[in-house]
């Protein structure tokens, strides 16, 4: 079970009974604070540049479904680690209250 200290610091909450992960993600879109730039490029090998990169090969006219899993799966390894170090620092600031 998901630690209800994360929610709005790791994740925005559980997906609502009776919602597909895509009809809970859509109801939440009014409130996104970020967005991505499809078109810039930061040539760096991170999760905004990655996930721009998925964007810009679903814009092809056959995208390759093999590359959008691998960015996919990087863009998730970049995601984990950025998790991993938000609940770090988030126990170092625990810690010193």
């Amino acid at each position: 079970m998901a630690d209800p200290a994360e929610q709005g610091v790791t994740n925005l909450g559980p997906v609502p009974e009776g919602l597909t992960f895509y009809e809970a993600l859509s109801a939440l879109r009014d409130q996104r604070k970020f967005t991505i730039n499809p078109a810039h490029q930061s040539r760096r090998l991170t999760v905004c540049e990655t996930l721009r990169e998925i964007y810009r090969e679903t814009e092809k006219p056959e995208p390759d479904l093999a590359v959008i899993r691998d960015l996919t799966m990087a863009a998730a390894d970049f995601a984990k680690r950025m998790d991993a170090r938000m609940k770090e620092l988030k126990g170092m600031l625990d810690c010193s209250k």
